[in-house]
């Protein structure tokens, strides 16, 4: 058991979802199914004590009856002097001294006689039920029948069963005084009509005071059940008997006794009766198809966002080892874990813009700077720089070979100090200065230049190696060697929280395809890892401030080149920024 719930539960949160919600289902189904059959069997049983209770009725009305015809019967034998004369001649005399007395008496009166044999058959001409009318004397040791059914009182009578007799004293007219008893046996098995009429399930029985059955819906209820069920716990309070449940295959018996005829109404009704165990048949089917696909279905769908999260399970996997390029790709928000999944791949953009953001950027800077660093004296200006000390050298001895002597010195010192990658404007300017001064004593004569500033300009920070390449750009490739008013001029202008410094000159520009292409690559951002010319320093200033800063040019052939540098105002302390 701990190996299947470490296997399939611990750790699995679909699988416990799946486990709780099976439980629950299960429980409430078969709590249900229980309310149900409980409210089932105590309707069916209600419903059928209310069937045996209107039968019961209905039998009481025909007992009543009964006993309204026997009282008929008795009264009328005993109003009529001759009938109550009979049967004390029947009763007191022999049998031949009777026929005598029947034979006198039809020859001295004109009309017919009134004797007992008419008065019943007229009174009891549409009783189907009355099997025979039995004469006793006053001490019952004289029987005369007089059957009116053949038929059913001679089965009965073997049988001695289905039958109720009811006795009533006849008396004499004059003396009242009681000169015997008529006994009237009615057929039971009538009742049968009434059961027929309707929905009776159980079984209906009625015994008389010594618990003998007089009648039975069931031929099979022996008497020792019937002693049995009144050991039970029969009550006049309660007089519904649970014996136990119907679902433990006992009977519900309703007990009921009439006070007048002292008959016990005996209602038996079974599970078998009432179809409890189809009806628990069907609920317990009905049941296990609805758990079954209850369970199935929260199955399938709990797999849907099982396998799902197991989906991005593996991309949460894929973004831990580095790869921020893994996506979930949801495109519709169907529920939270296409927002959870929606939130990872927007977090994972973001995180992998501000790691090209600063890392990269930061990577590629200094590389930038490396760059710089490394080309920022090319071999052919030492060349020549030391063609011109050696030229000057050779042709007179002065303090402008020393001068040019200590410019150059004092370049290669700002080339390897200070290898941070923010100066003051001034010392970049002074840097770029020196380079000029170099240049105009070479080209003595052809080459001349101005810078122009003010002094608050001269203090703010600015990325180191951002002139002398462009400078150097325009003596190289700039300047007419046949002409003597080439000019570089340099200006820094302040406009709001930037300052633009614009180099200008007025040599032999550039043409439109090549400047296009120029332009093209600064908007593109492209960098030689070789170089520290506008490329490079174009890419330095968007890498450190952004798009909204770097270089602009702008040159028409034969008549100059301007560029321009954008750059945020910066002092001593925002070298961070």
């Amino acid at each position: 058991m701990k190996k299947l719930h470490t296997k399939y539960i611990k750790n699995k949160l679909f699988n416990k979802m799946l486990l709780i919600y099976s439980t629950i289902t299960i429980i409430s189904i078969f709590l249900l199914a229980n309310i149900f059959l409980s409210y089932y069997i105590e309707n069916e049983i209600q419903n059928e004590l209310n069937i045996h209770s209107e039968v019961i009725f209905n039998i009481e009305k025909r007992f009543e009856e009964q006993n309204i015809i026997s009282n008929s019967i008795i009264n009328g034998v005993n109003t009529q002097s001759d009938v109550t004369n009979e049967i004390q001649v029947l009763t007191t005399s022999s049998y031949e001294e009777y026929l005598s007395y029947k034979l006198d008496r039809f020859s001295t009166r004109s009309k017919t006689p009134i004797d007992l044999k008419y008065l019943l058959d007229t009174m009891l001409s549409n009783r189907s039920d009355v099997l025979a009318v039995v004469i006793n004397d006053k001490d019952k040791e004289y029987k005369s029948e007089i059957v009116l059914n053949h038929n059913k009182w001679y089965n009965l009578k073997k049988q001695n069963a289905s039958m109720r007799k009811i006795t009533k004293p006849i008396k004499n007219v004059d003396s009242m005084y009681t000169i015997g008893y008529l006994d009237i046996y009615f057929d039971l098995n009538e009742l049968n009509k009434i059961l027929k009429n309707t929905n009776l399930k159980g079984d209906l029985i009625i015994c008389d005071e010594s618990k003998d059955i007089v009648f039975s819906s069931d031929k099979s209820i022996k008497k020792d059940y019937i002693q049995k069920i009144g050991q039970e716990g029969y009550s006049h309070k309660n007089n519904t008997i649970h014996v136990k449940t119907l679902l433990d295959n006992k009977p519900i018996i309703n007990l009921k006794e009439d006070a007048q005829t002292k008959f016990r109404y005996i209602s038996l009704i079974n599970n078998d009766d009432l179809g409890i165990k189809s009806i628990v048949s069907k609920i317990g089917l009905i049941s296990l198809i609805s758990i079954i696909t209850i369970i199935l279905i929260t199955y399938f769908i709990i797999r849907r966002y099982s396998l799902k999260l197991k989906k991005m399970m593996r991309c949460i996997e894929e973004i831990k080892k580095g790869n921020l390029d893994a996506r979930f790709n949801i495109e519709k928000e169907d529920d939270e874990l296409d927002m959870i999944a929606i939130g990872i791949d927007k977090m994972s953009e973001s995180l992998q813009y501000n790691i090209n953001k600063n890392y990269i950027s930061e990577v590629k800077q200094k590389q930038a700077e490396i760059n710089a660093l490394q080309a920022q004296i090319k071999p052919h200006f030492l060349y020549n720089m030391l063609e011109v000390i050696r030229m000057c050298a050779l042709s007179s001895k002065n303090t402008e070979v020393a001068g040019m002597i200590y410019s150059l010195a004092c370049m290669f010192r700002y080339s390897t100090y200070n290898n941070g990658s923010m100066v003051l404007l001034s010392e970049e300017i002074k840097y770029c200065k020196m380079y000029l001064n170099l240049c105009c004593t070479r080209y003595k004569g052809i080459l001349d230049y101005t810078i122009n500033t003010d002094e608050e300009s001269m203090d703010y920070i600015v990325p180191k190696f951002i002139l002398q390449p462009i400078v150097e750009n325009i003596i190289n490739h700039g300047i007419r060697k046949d002409r003597n008013d080439n000019q570089i001029d340099i200006n820094v202008i302040k406009i709001k929280e930037d300052i633009k410094i614009v180099i200008k000159d007025n040599g032999v520009g550039i043409n439109e395809k090549v400047l296009l292409m120029i332009k093209e690559q600064l908007v593109k951002n492209l960098q030689k890892t070789n170089s520290i010319g506008l490329m490079n320093i174009n890419n330095r200033l968007k890498l450190k401030f952004g798009d909204d800063y770097g270089l602009e040019i702008s040159s028409k052939e034969f008549e100059g080149t301007t560029v321009k540098i954008k750059l945020p105002i910066l002092k001593d302390g925002d070298e961070d920024v």
